[in-house]
């Protein structure tokens, strides 16, 4: 039960990814707080999960958002101890020549903004209690380009400087802070990227090649990956990112 009597809150938290993190960190004994939009669902998951769960509305763009559900955190589950920041936004297949700018805006106002304010809000809580760790969602895409997703991979990329920014900054109160990077993982986001004609079984057996183990990572996958960088245990590891993606960076 590594995060006994811990405080957790995942944005995106309803999400493929989301849930499967909240849902491996109430196994290990933490309390979650599912951060997101959608509420039904945020409340259904909660309910699943139990151990005191609790479901948060927060656009992670929104500032004052973020304040008041910190101080929902601090009010009502005891204090925050972790975050992971998950939320994010793609939509696919647009080549960088036709990206409409306000749809490059709100790449960067979910994905970059949207951690940057999380880093921001969780550090000035965490630096409080002395301690904490935060876990921010990156991408393959961080690193390797797609030529029809720019404005996913740029403020994705944007997710890595941030971690190493924002750990530096908050060393000296003893608060790490790192990166996920998942590859192509099989959620609704993903399928997104199908294109008209284009059947899910050939999508995916694409992905799958294009891996070094010839596979996806699943949410579950992730969720230990997470899990692994925000344990309290691990006190030396900051500014720094794991890659879960099969080899898919390295493959090609």
């Amino acid at each position: 039960m590594r995060f006994k009597d811990l405080t957790i809150l995942v944005t995106g938290g309803t999400g493929g990814l989301g849930s499967a993190i909240a849902r491996r960190f109430a196994e290990e004994g933490g309390r979650v707080a599912i951060a997101d939009l959608d509420q039904a669902a945020g409340e259904q998951l909660a309910a699943e999960v139990g151990n005191g769960a609790k479901f948060l509305p927060l656009d992670v763009t929104d500032e004052t958002a973020w304040r008041q559900a910190l101080d929902i955190v601090d009010a009502e589950l005891g204090g925050l101890d972790v975050i992971i920041n998950n939320a994010g936004f793609f939509q696919p297949n647009i080549p960088l020549e036709e990206m409409p700018l306000e749809l490059w805006r709100k790449h960067f106002a979910v994905n970059s903004d949207g951690v940057f304010l999380g880093c921001k809000h969780g550090i000035l809580r965490l630096k409080k209690r002395g301690s904490g760790a935060i876990v921010n969602i990156g991408s393959s895409m961080s690193i390797k380009p797609h030529a029809t997703s720019s404005a996913y991979c740029a403020s994705k990329a944007a997710v890595l400087m941030t971690t190493r920014t924002a750990a530096a900054s908050a060393g000296q109160y003893n608060i790490r802070v790192n990166a996920v990077l998942p590859g192509p993982v099989k959620t609704q986001m993903l399928m997104k990227n199908i294109v008209p004609d284009q059947h899910e079984a050939e999508f995916l057996d694409r992905l799958k090649f294009n891996s070094a183990l010839g596979r996806l990572a699943t949410p579950e996958e992730v969720a230990r990956g997470v899990l692994f960088l925000a344990d309290p245990a691990n006190t030396t590891i900051s500014g720094t990112f794991l890659s879960i993606d099969a080899g898919n960076v390295s493959a090609n």
